[in-house]
């Protein structure tokens, strides 16, 4: 007969996601300094997505001590902000101030166009650089006596 394996303890993971995939950065075996750490690494990279997840060790694998099931603690999405699971999403808060208003479809037309100012000054400071520094080169290089 098999001997019966000893209990494992409840580990704590922070992990980053890394293309397509999480890279485990750490993994500790109490909860109030895996959020500790969790908020620290959130502080230092904000734009990253990190987790923090819950592994219970799995009696039932083959792989002794190697196969844990996870469960979601927190969830930092750089979009959304903190996500703590069984929470409902954070959605950003407009900002005052910058709303567009929606504008009604014009009845009878299949593609409705935009009207965008054109930046005219732009292009004709452009083009008269341009024109100045062409002529500039041209009689600087085509000067009689060279």
């Amino acid at each position: 007969m098999s001997a019966a394996r000893a209990a494992q303890p409840v580990r704590y993971a922070i992990q980053k996601a890394r293309g397509k995939g999480w890279k485990t950065l750490e993994v500790g075996e109490e909860l109030a300094h895996a959020k500790a750490r969790f908020d620290t690494m959130v502080g230092v990279n904000p734009r990253a997505y990190f987790r923090l997840i819950q592994l219970d060790y799995n009696a039932e694998s083959g792989y002794e001590g190697m196969e844990f099931n996870w469960t979601l603690i927190e969830l930092h999405d750089p979009n959304r902000g903190p996500n703590r699971a069984g929470a409902a999403p954070v959605r950003p808060t407009p900002k005052p101030g910058r709303r567009v208003a929606a504008r009604p479809a014009k009845p009878g037309k299949g593609k409705s166009k935009e009207r965008v100012a054109l930046p005219l000054r732009i292009y004709l400071a452009v083009i008269v650089i341009g024109v100045l520094v062409g002529g500039l080169a041209y009689l600087h290089l085509a000067a009689p006596g060279r």
